[in-house]
C-alpha cells in the first residue's frame, strides 16, 4: 500500500482514463465470474445475460450504444453486489449481410461468387471475417463493455453449429420441421426467400388498372381491377364473392384471357372483398398469397411466371426476359391498345419491401424448409401467462402475445452460401432424402454413394433462437453436448447461469427474436431462456424523426464519445431514456454531461487539496456528527436506497437522475460549500471524513453508468493495487441515530437559503453585496450560531437577526416563519417595482399562451406526451415565479 496519494491532475481528460482502464480489466480477468466464484465463501446468488449478437458485418451504432450500456450498467452493478456474474458476448454470422459485403468486393474485382465453387466462397468469407470481421468487438471495449470475453462466440462456431445441427433434425424427427411447397415473400435482389416478419410493409403510390376479361363467346366482359398488371400472363381464373348480386349469372362461366386468349373459370369465393375495385378480382396463384389460398380451394393451376430476379421466365410466353417494371410498362399499353383498359386510379397501398435491402418483395411459390410454429407458440404463451417470464415494462407482453396468437409457420430456408447448410441429404440413385446430424458417406437407404446436400442455408434468426443456452453448451461438440437435447448435460455454465437472468432488447426483434428463443429455450431446455424481458425504445432525432442515412440525421456514437468522453456519452444515453419509449435525442443534454463529469473530477481535486496526501478516513474513530453531516449523510442513504429500487426494477433513467441531484445539487451545491465554512475550525476531522466517505460511496453508485471517471479517481485512495471499484462492494448506508430533528433544521437553513438567493435574484441584487436578514421562527423552530453560520456563508450575508430588523424591511413568508429583507440605500424600491411589475407582465403573456395550448383539445390528443408534458412543466414555472414577484411587490 502506498503511503502518499498521488497528485489528481487539474484537467479531467476522458480519453487518457479509457485508453487506461479498460486493458487493466480485461488482462486481469476482472470481467470473470469465476473471480466471484472462486472467492471464500463465495457467493449463491446468480446474474446472467446474453448479449444479442451483433452483426459480424457490423460498427457500433446509436441502438447498439444504448443497448449494451443498459447492459453493461445491469452487469457491473450485480457484480458489485456480490453475485456471480455471467454476461456472454459474441457475434451473429448475418447471412444475407455478410455474403453481400463480399459479393460487392469481388464484384469490384469484375467477379462474382458464381466464378467460384461453394467451398471457396466460404473460405473467402472466412478470410474477411478473420481481417474485418472484429471490428465491432473492439468498438464494444471502447465504450467500457463489462462482457467475459473468454465466453465470446460466433454463430458459426464449432459448438454452436453443432447445436444448430442437432436442433434441426430434433424438430425434423419430431414433425416440427419439413419442406414444402409454399407461397413465401422472396427478395429478388438477394435472391432468397424471406419469413413473414422480414418484410416491411410502406405506404407507396401505385396505380389500379381497370382491364376487360371478355366472357367467352359473348359480347359481355367483367370488370376486373388489379394494381399489378405484369402478373396477368399467370393468371388463372377471375373470382366474385358468392353472395355478389351483381355477378351472380356469370359464376361457373369462362372469361377470355386477356393476353394470351385461353378460356379461364369465373369462380365465387367469400375470400373476395366485393367492395374493393369492381367487385370483380383476378386469381394469380403462384404470385399472391391471397390467391394461392383460392386456388387450393378450387383447385387451379400454379403458374410461376417470374425466375429467381423477378425477371419474366418462358411461362409468359412473348413477355420472357422482362423485369417486373418493364413488363407493366408493356402490357399496359398492349392492353389500352386493344381497347381492354378502361381506366386507371391514382392510389396510395401498402407494398411489402425486404427490411435488408429494401427492394420490393415478390410473393412466389416455392419450394422450401418451415418450421410448424403453433406448438411451440404455445408453450411461449403460457410461459408469460404463468409468470415464467416477465417483460418490463409489462404493457409489451401484449405485442407478444398478439403475434404468438396469429404465428403463421416459418419459412426458414434461405437460398445462400454463407451460414447453416440444411443437414438434408438427396440420394441421386434412390431420390431417398435423409435428415441427418453427420455427414453421410453413403446413403442410408441403398448404400448409394452418389448423395448431395441441400443447397440452402438456415435463416441467421434460426441459431439466434438459440443464443441463450447453445452459448452456454460448450465451443465444440466435444465437450458437454454428446448427451443433448435427451439429457441436459452437467455443465457449470448451465447450472448456474440457465435461465438468464435478463434479456435487453429493443421491441422492435420482440417477433424475430424474443419469441423465437422463448419457443427453442422450452421446447429444448424445458425451460424459459430469461426470467425477464426489458425492452427499450428508438432512438430519434430530435424532431423525433427516425434516424436514417437518407435523411442524414444518422449519429456516430464513437464519434461523440471522442468528442464529450465515453462516461458522459453513457449517462447522457441512460438519462434520456423513457420508460418503453422511444428515446429523443437532444445533444445540448450531452453537454450538460460532460459538465457534469468536469464537477466530479473537480469536487474530487477540491476534497484532497484540503486533506493530507496521506489521508485516509477512518471508520474506527468517533466523529462527533453536525447537522449539515447527518443531513447530506441521510440525503445520500435516501438516494442508495432509491438507486437500489430503479436498477433493481430497471428504471434506468430514475436511477441516473437520483444521483445527478444528489451530487450536483445535495452534495457539491450545499454540503461542499458548507464544508468550506468548517474546514479550519474544529469540525475539521468530521467534515473530512463525511467528504471522503460521500464522494467514495457516490463514486460507487456512479461506477455502473461512469466507469472510467469513477475507477480513476477511486485508485487516488491509497489501496492495494487490485482493490479496484469494479469489484468493490455496492455501498452500503450509513447508520444514523435518530437523524430527525438535525435533518430538520437543516431543512428549514436550506429552505431559507433558497428563499434568499430567490430575493436576490428576483431583486437584482449583485453577489457581492452583502444583505441582511431577520427571521422570527414559529414555536418548534430556531436559528442557532451553526445554522446561522451556514446561512451567512451560502447566501453571502452580513447578518442574521432573530428579530425584524431596525429600519425599512421586505417581509417574507416561510411555512417555519416570517423572514425580512433589510432594505438599503442602495435598492432603489421605485424603480424595482416599475422593473417587476413589467417582468410580471411578460410572465402573463408567456402563461396565457402555454394555457391556451393546454386548453387545446387537439394539442393534447395529437402532441407526443413529451411535448404536452414540457408545456405543463412550462405553465408550473410561469405560475411559480408570477406568485414569487406578486409577493414581493405587494410587501414594497
Amino acid at each position: 500500500m502506498s503511503e502518499k496519494r498521488r497528485q489528481l491532475p487539474p484537467l479531467y481528460n476522458p480519453h487518457g482514463l479509457e485508453q487506461k482502464w479498460y486493458p487493466i480489466w480485461e488482462k486481469g480477468g476482472f470481467f470473470s465470474y469465476k473471480k466471484a466464484y472462486h472467492k471464500e465463501g463465495q457467493p449463491t446468488k446468480t446474474f446472467s445475460m446474453v448479449l444479442p449478437p451483433p452483426n459480424v458485418t457490423g460498427s457500433l451504432h446509436l441502438g447498439h450504444a444504448l443497448n449494451h450500456t443498459i447492459q453493461d450498467i445491469l452487469a457491473r452493478y450485480h457484480r458489485m453486489k456480490g453475485e456471480i456474474t455471467l454476461w456472454v458476448p459474441g457475434t451473429d454470422h448475418a447471412g444475407i449481410a455478410t455474403q453481400n459485403v463480399v459479393e460487392r468486393q469481388l464484384h469490384a474485382q469484375g467477379k462474382s461468387r458464381r466464378d467460384f465453387s461453394r467451398q471457396e466462397f466460404e473460405k473467402l468469407i472466412w478470410r474477411w471475417k478473420e481481417e474485418s470481421g472484429g471490428m465491432i468487438t473492439q468498438q464494444m471495449r471502447l465504450l467500457g463493455e463489462s462482457v467475459d470475453w473468454d465466453y465470446e462466440r460466433f454463430t458459426l462456431d464449432e459448438g454452436l453449429s453443432f447445436v444448430v445441427r442437432r436442433v434441426f433434425v430434433r424438430l425434423y424427427q419430431d414433425g416440427l420441421i419439413y419442406r414444402g411447397e409454399r407461397m413465401i415473400n422472396w427478395c429478388p435482389k438477394d435472391e432468397t426467400a424471406l419469413s413473414n416478419i422480414e418484410v416491411e410493409y410502406k405506404e407507396v403510390p401505385g396505380k389500379l388498372y381497370f382491364v376487360k376479361y371478355f366472357l367467352e363467346n359473348s359480347d359481355d366482359f367483367l370488370l376486373v381491377a388489379t394494381t399489378r398488371p405484369e402478373t396477368i400472363p399467370g393468371d388463372e381464373a377471375v373470382a366474385v364473392h358468392p353472395s355478389d348480386e351483381r355477378y351472380k349469372n356469370f359464376i361457373g362461366r369462362y372469361v377470355i384471357h386477356p393476353l394470351n386468349g385461353k378460356k379461364i373459370p369465373v369462380i365465387a369465393d367469400h375470400a373476395v372483398d366485393p367492395q374493393y375495385g369492381t367487385g370483380v378480382v383476378k386469381v394469380t396463384p403462384a404470385h399472391d398469397f391471397l390467391d394461392f389460398e383460392i386456388a387450393e380451394r378450387h383447385k387451379l393451376p400454379l403458374t410461376n411466371i417470374f425466375n429467381e430476379k423477378a425477371v419474366l421466365n418462358e411461362k409468359a410466353g412473348p413477355y420472357k426476359g422482362l423485369s417486373r417494371e418493364k413488363a407493366r410498362e408493356i402490357i399496359v399499353e398492349e392492353l389500352r391498345d386493344k381497347g381492354l383498359l378502361t381506366l386507371t386510379k391514382d392510389i396510395r397501398h401498402n407494398v411489402g419491401h425486404s427490411y435488408r435491402s429494401g427492394v420490393a418483395v415478390e410473393p412466389r411459390l416455392s419450394l422450401q424448409w418451415f418450421v410448424k410454429t403453433k406448438p411451440l407458440a404455445q408453450l411461449a404463451i403460457e410461459a408469460v401467462q404463468e409468470g415464467k417470464t416477465q417483460f418490463f415494462p409489462k404493457r409489451w407482453e401484449n405485442l407478444y402475445f398478439d403475434w404468438l396468437q396469429k404465428i403463421e409457420d416459418w419459412c426458414i430456408s434461405r437460398q445462400l452460401w454463407w451460414g447453416h447448410r440444411i443437414p438434408a441429404f438427396y440420394c441421386q440413385t434412390c431420390a431417398a432424402m435423409h435428415v441427418l446430424e453427420e455427414d453421410p458417406t453413403s446413403c442410408p437407404s441403398c448404400g448409394s454413394s452418389q448423395i448431395k446436400q441441400d443447397e440452402d442455408v438456415l435463416d441467421t434468426w434460426f441459431s439466434s433462437a438459440l443464443w441463450p443456452f447453445s452459448t452456454l453448451l460448450g465451443k465444440d461438440k466435444t465437450t458437454v453436448l454428446c448427451q443433448w437435447p435427451n439429457k441436459i448435460p452437467n455443465s457449470k455454465e448451465l447450472e448456474l447461469f440457465y435461465p438468464t437472468s435478463v434479456l435487453v432488447t429493443g421491441f422492435d426483434i420482440i417477433f424475430f427474436w424474443v419469441a423465437r428463443m422463448m419457443m427453442m429455450g422450452l421446447y429444448f431446455m424445458g425451460d424459459v431462456p430469461f426470467r425477464h424481458v426489458y425492452i427499450h425504445g428508438l432512438v430519434r432525432d430530435e424532431k423525433r424523426q427516425k434516424m436514417s442515412k437518407s435523411k442524414g440525421n444518422v449519429v456516430n456514437p464513437l464519434e461523440k464519445m471522442e468528442e464529450y468522453g465515453t462516461d458522459a456519452f453513457r449517462f447522457f444515453l441512460i438519462s434520456i431514456l423513457p420508460e418503453g419509449k422511444d428515446i429523443v435525442y437532444d445533444e445540448s443534454r450531452l453537454k450538460g454531461y460532460q459538465a457534469f463529469c468536469n464537477k466530479i473530477w473537480n469536487t474530487a481535486r477540491f476534497i484532497w487539496m484540503n486533506q493530507e496526501e496521506s489521508y485516509r478516513p477512518n471508520d474506527e474513530a468517533c466523529y462527533e456528527l453536525k447537522d449539515a453531516d447527518i443531513w447530506i449523510l441521510e440525503r445520500y442513504n435516501h438516494t442508495q436506497k432509491m438507486a437500489t429500487k430503479a436498477l433493481d426494477n430497471y428504471r434506468f433513467a430514475e436511477y441516473t437522475q437520483l444521483i445527478y441531484d444528489f451530487f450536483w445539487k445535495d452534495f457539491c451545491d450545499y454540503y461542499v460549500e458548507i464544508a468550506k465554512l468548517f474546514l479550519r475550525d474544529q469540525e475539521q476531522d468530521t467534515v473530512r471524513y463525511v467528504l471522503n466517505r460521500t464522494l467514495e460511496n457516490s463514486l460507487k453508485l456512479l461506477h455502473p453508468v461512469m466507469p472510467f471517471i469513477t475507477e480513476e479517481l477511486y485508485s487516488y485512495w491509497s489501496r492495494p493495487q487490485d482493490d479496484l471499484i469494479i469489484v468493490s462492494s455496492w455501498p452500503t448506508v450509513f447508520s444514523l441515530k435518530e437523524p430527525e430533528a438535525a435533518i430538520k433544521r437543516m431543512e428549514l437553513t436550506l429552505k431559507l437559503t433558497a428563499k434568499i438567493r430567490q430575493l436576490r435574484h428576483d431583486l437584482q441584487i449583485p453577489p457581492q453585496q452583502k444583505l441582511s436578514f431577520g427571521f422570527i421562527p414559529k414555536e418548534g423552530y430556531s436559528l442557532n450560531n451553526y445554522h446561522k453560520k451556514i446561512l451567512i456563508g451560502l447566501c453571502k450575508l452580513q447578518d442574521v437577526f432573530d428579530s425584524k430588523p431596525e429600519g425599512k424591511a421586505i417581509r417574507t413568508a416561510v411555512e417555519e416563519g416570517e423572514l425580512y429583507l433589510l432594505v438599503t440605500k442602495e435598492l432603489n424600491l421605485a424603480k424595482e417595482k416599475e422593473r417587476l411589475e413589467k417582468e410580471l407582465s411578460h410572465l402573463r403573456k408567456g402563461l396565457e399562451h402555454v394555457q391556451q395550448k393546454l386548453s387545446n383539445p387537439a394539442f393534447l390528443d395529437k402532441a407526443p406526451q413529451e411535448l404536452v408534458a414540457q408545456e405543463k412543466e412550462k405553465e408550473e414555472s410561469y405560475l411559480a415565479k408570477m406568485k414569487s414577484l406578486e409577493e414581493i411587490l405587494q410587501e414594497i
